[in-house]
């Protein structure tokens, strides 16, 4: 009969695989024998390890499960055995059925090193285990206990990811388990204002009261710097994340809040993150206007967020990335008059950059030709730093490109006349390209 000193280790996996999980009582009585004696358990630790897809069917298993627990806590080195066993297959074994039992125990019997971990393991995997029922459990523990350290990389990782947690039930729970932390409640402790207002939304959030709710939806929203304020804080991104979606009134009130701060929520990554939720809330309700209405105001502030190197800038090349043709002109036409002092910068020279890209040979020209205006009308000091300059030079070549591929062959006529006089100065120059290109045929 297979035993733990069979030579062969096949043999001893299947053999620890019975005694885990048999419920005859020649299984039963040998487990608890092996219980009873240190040297024996050790050993039996070692094999029951040895092989992680086993230790993980074992755990699944009702009667595995308990016994794996009964042999946690027995003594130090059998809980590390077992333990960095478990760590290394973290995702498989939490998103368990039984996986929220076996990271309680886990956590009741493991040192402190241990517990540091398993949390930053649950880090680690935390936006897949955010998305199954079981791993969440574990995550919200994983949550609670931290350190203030890690609680801190917890919240900013549920904050970028708000938008996406928010689109179904457990990953609002999972919010709503930040939010009811201790730790999330004092970082907006030192503003009394928001602070208050925080609380007046704790105490309703709850009770699903959609008519007060709407009260003090409107109320935050009724002084634009007082929302910007709560927004720009994680505590509010995430109070709104699980707000937007509750009613349709309260979403038409948060909405013309946005609508009338676009710009200053626009330059931020909570101001897009709630954009994004907004945009999901109101498409689920089959109302695609809002991503529209967001669409046309890029356009209509297009040089202000072009300028602006993060998020503002972001939100221009997401827009022309879509590639919608009404888009592309909003964002064309609010940047008229500013093609070439963009083509200075190193964001705004990609903007211009992508939408000359969006050039097509039907309807969409106003990019190129915006751009020609420009360049006929600038100054010969500017051409030439334009032409010289890092960012410039790409730009000034593209748009000969462009207007070669799509034969606007008049457009390439007049940047090739404004540049002729100008080609000497270019020649031996990070210019030489342009010259080479203004001084033949495209």
């Amino acid at each position: 009969m297979e035993s733990i000193y069979d030579d062969n280790s096949e043999a001893q996996t299947r053999w620890c695989h019975r005694v885990m999980t048999s419920s005859e009582k020649f299984y039963e009585d040998e487990f608890l024998r092996i219980l009873s004696a240190s040297y024996d358990l050790k050993k039996f630790a070692n094999t029951l390890t040895s092989d992680s897809d086993n230790l993980v069917e074992i755990i699944s298993d009702e009667a595995g499960l308990d016994r794996v627990m009964r042999i946690l806590g027995i003594s130090d080195d059998i809980n590390t055995i077992l333990f960095q066993t478990i760590m290394a297959r973290f995702p498989a074994t939490m998103t368990l059925k039984s996986g929220k039992a076996l990271a309680s125990r886990l956590l009741d019997v493991c040192n402190i090193d241990q517990k540091n971990t398993f949390c930053q393991s649950t880090y680690r995997h935390a936006l897949l285990l955010a998305r199954d029922e079981n791993g969440c459990s574990t995550l919200k523990k994983a949550i609670t206990i931290a350190d203030d350290i890690l609680k801190s990389d917890f919240l900013e990782l549920i904050s970028l990811k708000a938008h996406f947690l928010s689109e179904d039930d457990l990953g609002i729970s999972l919010i709503q388990h930040v939010l009811n932390l201790d730790y999330t409640r004092k970082a907006t402790e030192d503003d009394t204002l928001l602070h208050e207002l925080f609380a007046e939304f704790d105490e309703i959030l709850p009770t699903c009261d959609t008519v007060e709710l709407l009260n003090l939806a409107s109320k935050l929203t009724s002084d634009s710097r007082l929302f910007l304020e709560f927004v720009k804080t994680k505590r509010g991104l995430l109070m709104v994340q699980i707000i937007l979606g509750r009613s349709e009134e309260v979403d038409r009130v948060f909405w013309e809040a946005i609508r009338r701060g676009y710009t200053d929520l626009a330059i931020t990554h909570h101001g897009h993150r709630i954009m994004l939720r907004t945009i999901n809330v109101f498409e689920k309700r089959g109302n695609k206007n809002v991503y529209a209405q967001i669409l046309r105001l890029v356009g209509y502030n297009a040089f202000y967020l072009s300028k602006q190197p993060i998020m503002g800038n972001a939100a221009v090349l997401h827009a022309i990335n879509i590639h919608n043709p009404n888009c592309t002109e909003f964002i064309a036409c609010g940047l008229q008059c500013h093609y070439i002092e963009l083509s200075f910068l190193n964001n705004g020279s990609n903007i211009v950059e992508k939408l000359l890209g969006e050039v097509d040979e039907d309807n969409n020209k106003l990019p190129i030709l915006f751009m020609v205006v420009e360049i006929v009308n600038c100054d010969e000091d500017t051409l030439v730093r334009l032409a010289k300059d890092e960012y410039g030079n790409r730009v000034l070549e593209k748009t000969l490109h462009v207007a070669d591929y799509h034969h606007l062959y008049d457009l390439v006529d007049d940047i090739v006349d404004k540049l002729e006089p100008l080609l000497d100065t270019l020649r031996g120059s990070r210019g030489e390209n342009i010259a080479a290109l203004s001084s033949r045929p495209v």
